[in-house]
């Protein structure tokens, strides 16, 4: 699709406020690309850059009636890009943390390091014997461990007593530790990943 001499970013995203689909084509082909190499230099992931660029130009379409006409689409563009990136390194860094904390406190006993971590799998497996604490004690748990809150912030936030955070948070993590020496295959996977973080210190 040709772009005409009055397809300007502004009269373009004008048209998209009132639900113009050409208009929205314009402007995925005019900075597709663009922002799918700017989001691939950094994620370095194919498949993850693709992602990226398609939830970008889904929350255009679905916050279209709040764009402005006044302001630069394209700054505005990357800096949803930006805040996925650094949303999804959060992500991933808190992943990391989370896996590492329970190699070191409760598996450093049961490590075959046989093969390489399949990183997506492991956190599959992990999070599924999460989901088999009561409710409570898997919010607490994951709210320790994943959100990274302290006890009395856990506490304040569930309207719980500090003793109670503690108490459920010690059950959940023997609870977790016990199901993952179980598997014996995880156990070990979890074991060789902390290996490798260690390693590379």
């Amino acid at each position: 699709m040709n772009l005409g001499v009055e397809d300007t970013d502004s009269s373009l995203v004008a048209s998209l406020q009132k639900g113009n689909k050409r208009a929205f084509k314009i402007l995925f082909d005019k900075y597709g690309q663009r922002l799918y190499q700017f989001s691939l230099k950094y994620l370095r992931d194919k498949e993850d850059a693709e992602d990226l660029l398609n939830e970008v130009f889904l929350k255009i379409w679905e916050n279209r009636l709040s764009l402005k006409t006044n302001t630069s689409f394209q700054a505005y563009l990357f800096t949803i890009a930006y805040n996925n990136i650094r949303q999804r390194f959060l992500k991933k860094s808190r992943e990391e943390k989370y896996i590492q904390i329970f190699a070191t406190e409760y598996l450093f006993d049961s490590s075959k390091g046989e093969d390489q971590l399949d990183y997506q799998l492991f956190l599959k497996k992990l999070s599924s014997i999460v989901e088999l604490l009561p409710s409570r004690r898997k919010e607490i748990f994951i709210l320790s461990y994943k959100e990274e809150l302290g006890n009395s912030e856990i506490a304040e936030k569930l309207d719980l007593s500090v003793q109670f955070v503690k108490n459920q948070l010690s059950i959940a993590r023997k609870f977790v530790a016990a199901k993952v020496k179980e598997d014996s295959d995880l156990a070990g996977e979890l074991l060789f990943y902390l290996f490798l973080r260690q390693s590379s210190l």
